[in-house]
């Protein structure tokens, strides 16, 4: 945050600042902004190639959308921890090993969120640990599936998006 920003709102995972801002003109501007901590995404690979993924109903487009599992980052909390929580809270699957792929801003036109891609591979199985006002189910889908549903426009989620073709760029084993 600069000296020239107003907090706006302030919720649990975020807050809205209005930035003062100067155009080509030189003329201030005001630009409002979503400050986030951050989050995580989860590629979780079975031994047999196929990945977990996750039916989750989102409030905010009145749907239930394909995504990979992901959270927000707590304060002071190192990604990694947060990569390993999340993936056993949404789908019950405890990682063995975890390998950061990479790092992407999720909408950096109105918001600071930057996420954190991780490969969670040595999967085992678990109960999730889900929030009350969490609907998800698991859904575990073969690379061929996962093509099929990206060429027929079923995935509508952007960090799916990453993490999935981040997945198709590697060498299936």
């Amino acid at each position: 945050m600069t000296n020239d920003e107003q907090v706006l709102l302030k919720c649990s995972r975020f807050s809205v600042h209005a930035l003062e801002v100067r155009d080509r003109h030189g003329q201030s501007r005001t630009k409002e902004v979503i400050r986030h901590p951050g989050a995580v995404v989860l590629l979780p690979v079975l031994r047999d190639g196929r990945v977990v993924m996750i039916e989750n109903h989102r409030h905010s487009v009145g749907q239930t959308l394909l995504e990979l599992p992901a959270g927000t980052i707590e304060i002071g909390e190192p990604p990694e921890s947060t990569a390993a929580r999340e993936l056993i809270e949404e789908t019950g699957y405890h990682a063995g090993r975890l390998e950061k792929l990479h790092e992407f801003y999720s909408c950096p036109g109105i918001c600071d969120e930057l996420m954190h891609l991780y490969l969670a591979t040595e999967l085992t199985a678990g109960e999730p640990d889900r929030e009350a006002t969490e609907q998800i189910e698991n859904r575990i889908v073969s690379r061929d599936e996962i093509n099929q549903l990206i060429s027929r426009g079923e995935i509508r989620d952007a960090k799916t998006l990453v993490g999935l073709y981040a997945l198709l760029a590697r060498p299936a084993k």
